[in-house]
């Protein structure tokens, strides 16, 4: 994995809703990282329709994403999707109460050439999405690990490209 170059910029998006069970999987892990992202790595909080998105991440050359995942059978798993390999599917993704959610935005945005060259998304695969319920015990439990992977993700990113000189 290549770093990112110094005109580029690092976004750490967490994406979801704390009044929506599992769904708030990602401002949970953004309390978490709060303070610890290195200088110049910027950290935002989105909650319900997400086309706004494209316009968030405008100009950043990495952007790294943590989101809830539809209930597959493992309720707190953790899933790295670097999607410049990997497919993030809708059957994985979960679409925003408006119906437009991270998997289409960032379809959306690739149609219009408007992705960042290096997207990698946290998938904490949920099991509960009901409005005024907390997280699951299963997912609460993957908080922290989530947040020290991004933090590792992050690290890695801004890390020269193998090979290239330094000034």
């Amino acid at each position: 994995m290549s770093g990112v170059d110094a005109a580029g910029r690092v976004l750490v998006i967490a994406l979801g809703n704390p009044d929506r069970g599992d769904d708030g999987i990602g401002p949970a892990v953004a309390a978490r990282l709060e303070g610890r992202l290195p200088p110049g790595v910027a950290l935002l909080v989105r909650r319900g329709d997400l086309l706004g998105l494209i316009e968030d991440w405008a100009g950043v050359a990495a952007l790294v994403c943590v989101d809830a995942a539809a209930p597959l059978g493992e309720p707190g798993r953790i899933r790295r999707l670097d999607l410049a390999t990997d497919e993030l599917t809708r059957e994985l993704s979960l679409a925003s109460c408006h119906g437009f959610g991270l998997a289409e935005a960032v379809e959306l945005a690739r149609v219009l050439g408007l992705a960042p060259p290096r997207i990698v998304v946290y998938a904490v695969e949920g099991c509960r999405f009901m409005g005024g319920t907390a997280l699951s015990a299963a997912v609460a439990a993957a908080v922290a690990e989530t947040a020290e992977r991004i933090l590792a993700e992050v690290g890695r990113l801004l890390r020269p490209a193998a090979g290239v000189a330094g000034p």
